[in-house]
């Protein structure tokens, strides 16, 4: 057993040791609120889900480097910083992975389109500008949630215009990391108020040839019409320029983790990522007696241009996506014990996809090739429809005991048109097919059950389906001949989630405990024709199940303590890997252990607030994460890791205050991700020790 996780559970159980006099000495419950399930703020123990939450205040005294720091205090959520840039990706109730099991919002509205998923959605919120709040809803999304909410939903909640202070803050770091961020304040009138924020990160990267540049900015706009009528009205912009590297081999990362993973070739072509992005939504809020409505029509464009290091070639990638959508719901109260929301999404999105290659390039090894310049790989334009009624009813069985069912129906249509001529094989095995029309039409239903223990606590027992569409790459982009007949078969991956958990918020200690049972079915995976091309199809199913413990308990005025820890096991309930490929046997992979998914992932941090130096705050931090396979075969374990940091913050006085980060205390050469593909290492470093220094001023 692993120290890390040994610790974990020596600290539940000191946790839970404690309970009773907790309880006992609480004079006044601590209401937890949330808003992503229903876009109205509700008690979490009055809503049958797993909902993890990071305050304003935790937000503000990590200064994080990354928005990924604050989010893993919820327990069961691990996002990985890619190469130290601005990439991530997730493992929430999942393995480590860059599937499109994740839905990312801002303000309760998507970051982007399901058709066109991305891993680094975050990359386009504004975090570093404009972040009050975050909230993780884990599991299945209510039935206000469609395509992606299958492993958790993802929600970054904007400051809100409520007060006229103005705020300007820079921090520097190691590397030649810098961040400048502001906000402008203008209340008009007690109704009328607006905030402008802004932030620029520029940031030499720990590796070599990982610098990223990020600048961001963010208009919200508030109007109270009357006492029932309100509108909110949103701008988030953004640019990102951010090298590439790659991951690096066993060797490579014992000999120099710094190095970018990169032949010199490749450095002196200097591949970067190019993304832009923009949002403009508003919100139109009624709230009457008994009656609730939502209107949030939205505009949306992102770009995402790059070199495509991990291919032999390295192929430009151009792709645009435009997304014009509306999201609108009515709750009404019956009486009250019963409740009803009514709902529809809409969304229009038109998707660019170009790639073609830049210089030309003769690949080494058995499959040696050489690529001319300017070959085109593909051309093309999708167009996708999402219509998605739902229903969500709540009601009273008695004082204690409350129920909510809910239906959600997504209708997908994809429209796609290659401008590419038709053929079977372009001399590198990809095909090029007919334009063509694809539907994907889904009912997800939600039922839970949730017990009121008292005004501060409760039980729950929940169940949930949810679906991840295909995007247009997994569908359009194919090989050879014999891939066209897969257009067909594929469809959405379908997910039924089992919880049952427990919510207490006390004076001093709230806590949250969940257990789950999540099994995925029809999953995309990639497989092989006769000629052993790729080609992405529904052949998986999975069966993913962990425990959940979050707590937060206050021992005194100065110390305080947090735990967010997990524990799951992730294996195929069905897979054959390289089924019908030549040159490879198959492989029977059911009850294998998925690759990446860590025994357990924990976050312990211990706050102190001085009585001996007024003003300073103190936080403590251990992240520890247990082995994992590197292999769908499960032919080598890695062993994880536990590193510490340490945040201090210190008000100078009530306009100025100092913060210092000290990321890794111990200097510890570790890999924050590590994976084997057909025999080959691939680590993804973990950064050394890393110091921060900044100010905040506030007037």
């Amino acid at each position: 057993m692993k120290s890390g996780f040994s610790y974990s559970l020596i600290t539940i159980a000191l946790l839970q040791a404690d309970m009773a006099n907790a309880q006992q000495a609480a004079t006044d419950d601590i209401e937890q609120i949330t808003v992503t399930a229903s876009r109205t703020a509700k008690a979490n123990t009055d809503l049958a889900l797993s909902v993890g939450s990071v305050s304003e205040e935790v937000i503000r005294n990590d200064n994080a480097q990354h928005v990924s720091e604050s989010l893993e205090t919820i327990s069961g959520v691990l996002l990985n910083q890619l190469s130290g840039g601005q990439g991530h990706n997730a493992a929430i109730r999942m393995p480590i992975n860059y599937g499109g099991y994740t839905l990312y919002l801002q303000d309760n509205v998507p970051l982007q389109s399901a058709a066109f998923y991305n891993h680094n959605a975050l990359w386009w919120a504004s975090t570093n500008s404009s972040t009050s709040r975050l909230e993780v809803i884990k599991g299945a999304g209510t039935s206000l949630y469609g395509s992606g909410a299958v492993a958790a939903t993802v929600n970054v909640l904007s400051t809100p215009v409520n007060t006229s202070s103005n705020e300007l803050a820079t921090t520097f770091g190691e590397n030649g990391y810098q961040k400048f961020n502001g906000a402008l304040v203008h209340k008009m009138s007690d109704k009328n108020g607006v905030r402008i924020s802004a932030a620029h990160l520029d940031n030499d990267g720990w590796r070599t040839h990982s610098s990223v540049k990020k600048s961001e900015f963010n208009v919200l706009h508030e109007l109270t019409i009357d006492d029932k009528q309100s509108l909110k009205t949103s701008l988030i912009a953004s640019t990102l320029d951010q090298q590439m590297l790659d991951a690096l081999t066993s060797d490579e990362f014992t000999a120099d983790p710094t190095q970018s993973g990169l032949s010199q070739n490749v450095l002196d072509i200097d591949p970067r990522r190019d993304t832009n992005y923009v949002r403009l939504s508003s919100e139109y809020q009624y709230e009457g007696q008994g009656f609730y409505a939502s209107v949030i029509p939205y505009l949306r464009y992102r770009s995402n241009d790059y070199i495509a290091t991990w291919q032999p070639n390295m192929p430009n990638v151009e792709s645009s996506v435009r997304s014009i959508g509306l999201l609108a719901l009515s709750n009404f109260e019956h009486s009250s014990d019963f409740e009803t929301t009514v709902g529809i999404d809409i969304e229009r999105s038109e998707g660019e996809a170009y790639s073609y290659q830049p210089t030309t390039i003769t690949t080494s090894g058995r499959s040696r090739r050489t690529f001319p310049k300017g070959h085109i790989f593909y051309n093309d334009t999708t167009r996708y429809t999402g219509i998605s009624p739902y229903v969500q009813h709540i009601g009273q069985l008695s004082d204690q005991l409350s129920y909510a069912v809910g239906l959600r129906y997504d209708h997908n249509e994809y429209d796609f048109d290659n401008h590419l001529p038709t053929y079977d094989d372009d001399g590198f095995n990809n095909r090029s097919i007919p334009s063509r029309s694809d539907t994907f039409e889904h009912f997800s239903p939600k039922a839970s059950l949730n017990y009121k223990l008292q005004d501060h606590a409760s039980v729950y027992v929940r169940y949930a389906s949810a679906i991840r569409l295909p995007t247009a790459s997994e569908m359009y982009h194919l090989k050879t001949k014999e891939t066209s007949s897969q257009l067909d078969s594929l469809s959405e991956e379908t997910s039924d989630t089992y919880e049952i958990g427990y919510k207490t918020n006390l004076d001093k200690l709230s806590v949250e405990v969940a257990y789950y049972v999540m099994d995925v079915k029809d999953a995309i995976v990639t497989a092989y024709d006769d000629l052993g091309a790729s080609y992405r199809t529904n052949a998986g199913e999975v069966k993913h199940q962990g425990f959940e413990f979050g707590a937060n308990y206050t021992f005194s005025p100065n110390w305080s303590l947090a735990l967010a820890y997990s524990q799951s096991n992730h294996e195929f309930g069905h897979y054959i890997q390289d089924q019908n490929r030549q040159d490879r046997d198959e492989k029977n992979l059911t009850g294998n252990s998925l690759q990446m998914a860590p025994e357990y992932v924990a976050n312990l941090r211990v706050n102190h607030n001085s009585s001996l130096l007024e003003g300073l705050q103190i936080t403590a931090e251990l992240k520890s994460i247990g082995d994992y396979w590197m292999d769908a075969e499960n032919s080598e374990k890695y062993n994880g890791y536990t590193i510490a940091n340490l945040k201090v913050n210190y008000q100078l006085s009530q306009a100025l205050k100092l913060h210092m980060r000290l990321a890794n205390v111990t200097d510890k050469k570790y890999a924050l991700q590590a994976e084997k593909r057909y025999g080959r290492e691939r680590i993804q470093p973990g950064a050394p020790r890393t110091a921060y220094v900044g100010l905040n001023y506030t007037f």
